[in-house]
């Protein structure tokens, strides 16, 4: 029987036992070799056909700001205040497919309004702010659907009114 060039155990290939033959290939022993690195490209943000979306919403916005300045109609959805400088937009029936450049369904509105009051408060705090009966008014005119679906969110909250 064969013994190991470095002990005196049994050998497992290239004159070498399982340990040592091992070693060999393990970083720094005389077989290894560094894989070389292989460059990833990184995950684009936005997919290809989003870009062009995009494109067109940020049109569909500019035309409808210009639209709604010239009405004298660019008030934010929430509080009803005149808009001013700010160009924030509320997507009332989401972002998905049209719904995204859907003009019907695509509201100014100021970020306090929309982000902090309207999004990251609670029910309960949203329905303390005094603009929050004239846009249950408002959503009301626009779509009876999500109407109804802001007054479930107050039936689910549980709250004695």
């Amino acid at each position: 029987m064969k013994l190991c060039k470095e002990c005196n155990n049994p050998v497992f290939g290239g004159g070498f036992c399982k340990y040592h033959a091992y070693r060999r290939y393990m970083r720094g022993g005389d077989l290894y070799k560094a894989k070389p690195r292989q460059k990833r490209k990184p995950i684009p943000k936005e997919s290809k056909k989003r870009k062009e979306e995009g494109k067109t919403y940020k049109q569909t916005k500019d035309e409808l700001r210009a639209e709604m300045k010239a009405n004298g109609t660019y008030n934010c959805f929430f509080c009803g205040k005149p808009m001013g400088d700010e160009k924030g937009f509320h997507h009332t029936k989401g972002r998905d497919g049209s719904y995204l450049t859907d003009r019907k369904y695509l509201k100014p509105a100021h970020n306090q309004c929309h982000v902090w009051d309207y999004h990251q408060a609670d029910i309960e705090t949203l329905m303390q702010k005094e603009w929050y009966g004239d846009f249950l008014n408002r959503l009301k005119e626009l779509d009876i659907n999500l109407y109804n679906k802001e007054i479930k969110k107050q039936d689910k909250s549980e709250l004695d009114l």
